[in-house]
């Protein structure tokens, strides 16, 4: 009895103490930026993570995915409703109105349309960043050829070449859009 309570004793001291310790000192050695939360600051301000999605809603600015829970990240989750509920599709409905009502043309890329399933993606793809250009280049008073560069100056390729498709962080995308024509 003694020899498995010291042995429990000594493998939680192992596993739960030693391991994590070890793991946590590398990745603050190795990668300090990526284990810190990969925050973003402007002018000593600390705006966001690169992690997490914001919520976006001014017309000059280009849009995050919809988030079924408010762009919490204390609640990460999707809003579990199924493509046969009635509340699903009038929330759609009621999104893809408001892209048209922006002067958005249809179809209406889908990740504009529907949360994801953390509510916390901070990407979009290409394609659902350039249907945004139009109505933000009008809004801005930008040359949508400009605003296409910027946009393709900001895609991501996919993890080291195979892994994912190519994205577009918003909030990176928003900051330089912010620093090269400012308000």
């Amino acid at each position: 009895m003694i020899r498995a309570v010291l042995q429990l004793g000594f493998w939680t001291f192992v596993c739960g103490v030693c391991y994590p310790a070890i793991v946590y000192g590398f990745a603050k050695f190795a990668f300090p930026r990526e284990s810190s939360g990969s925050l973003i600051e402007v002018d000593g301000k600390l705006i966001g993570s690169a992690l997490l999605a914001q919520s976006f809603d001014h017309p000059e600015y280009f849009h995050s995915r919809p988030s079924a829970i408010g762009y919490d990240p204390s609640s990460s989750g999707a809003s579990n409703l199924g493509p046969t509920n009635a509340q699903l599709s009038k929330k759609v409905e009621e999104r893809k109105q408001y892209w048209i009502a922006r002067g958005g043309a249809e179809p209406v890329p889908s990740e504009l349309l529907f949360s994801s399933g953390s509510g916390l993606d901070p990407h979009l793809s290409p394609e659902a960043v350039k249907y945004q250009v139009p109505l933000i280049a009008k809004t801005k008073r930008i040359s949508e050829e400009k605003l296409t560069r910027l946009v393709e100056e900001t895609i991501e390729s996919p993890e080291w070449g195979l892994f994912g498709s190519s994205k577009i962080n918003i909030l990176k995308l928003n900051l330089k859009l912010r620093s090269v024509y400012l308000e």
